[in-house]
């Protein structure tokens, strides 16, 4: 009943489609009504269940279709750097003229690095999972010390809503019966806060590590199938303006949805291959003045 009034509260009724909708989508309880008509129960007890049936299909259907975003976070994290740093590594040693010099120091670099990355997002996951833990733990010895102080959290987090004080007030007496749910709210709501996937840490060091050295392996290959290390250098450059260019559109319409403008995406594009080149051709010129 709770939940009924602070819908009707924040959107207003909908007595013609008969359909409710949550106001917090992403909080798993409250689902139920109390009705003083047994009928009236019934009937919409069989609609929630079948219009909860279409929207957990479509968002199961929705959720396996895509990526997941962490995971494409890490990947565009890992081909950033491996597009880049590999790139001006072979293009500075390019310069000393010794092709065997550019594959072996690459391939150094690429095992290297891609450790060095994946260590690291390994560490940063480990590190949010701590503190996700730590935040979750804390908010319970609050509620078993202090439940007023709880209370007062979720009242402050529903005032956002303009909620009635009355409505407040009855929907934290509802969450209070419930510490677990009432520890969940504040850390989604308040602290803004979501439980890290299990296994996170493996899926982050292994995705930006194997993207790292999936990406720097590119402007390495032309190498291996050049006579002179000048040819090499040439073809690793066209290939990597043309790699570096889609990259930077692709990872526009990953990161901004395919309805961004196409000024923009053409202009990352560009920022991505602006980004490379610099960075090539200093390492480059770097190495030529100390030779």
């Amino acid at each position: 009943m709770v939940l009924v009034t602070i819908k009707n509260s924040l959107f207003g009724s909908n007595s013609k489609s008969g359909e409710r909708k949550a106001l917090l989508p992403t909080f798993r309880s409250y689902e139920t009504v109390v009705n003083k008509d047994d009928d009236d129960v019934d009937t919409r007890s069989l609609s929630s269940s079948s219009d909860t049936s279409s929207s957990t299909a479509n968002s199961n259907s929705s959720s396996h279709s895509l990526v997941n975003p962490r995971v494409m976070s890490d990947m565009i994290i890992g081909l950033s750097d491996g597009l880049t740093v590999p790139f001006a590594l072979t293009a500075g040693l390019s310069s000393l003229g010794n092709s065997r010099l550019v594959i072996t120091g690459g391939l150094a670099e690429l095992v290297s690095g891609a450790i060095s990355m994946g260590l690291g997002g390994y560490l940063a996951a480990k590190s949010e999972s701590e503190y996700y833990d730590n935040q979750v733990e804390k908010e319970r010895l609050i509620f078993k010390n202090s439940p007023e102080t709880s209370a007062s959290e979720v009242e402050g987090i529903l005032a956002d809503y303009n909620l009635s004080s009355s409505t407040i007030k009855a929907v934290v007496a509802d969450m209070e019966k419930s510490p677990a749910d009432m520890v969940d709210f504040v850390i989604r709501f308040g602290k803004g806060l979501e439980e890290p996937a299990e296994g996170r840490e493996f899926t982050s060091a292994m995705t930006i590590g194997i993207a790292y050295f999936l990406g720097g392996f590119v402007p390495l290959v032309p190498y291996f199938f050049t006579e002179t290390v000048e040819m090499g250098l040439i073809v690793s450059a066209i290939v990597m303006a043309i790699t570096l260019f889609l990259f930077g559109i692709v990872k526009t319409i990953v990161s901004l949805g395919n309805d961004c403008p196409k000024q923009k995406i053409i202009v990352n594009g560009f920022q991505m291959l602006l980004t490379g080149g610099l960075a090539a051709g200093a390492a480059w010129a770097l190495v030529r003045a100390i030779e």
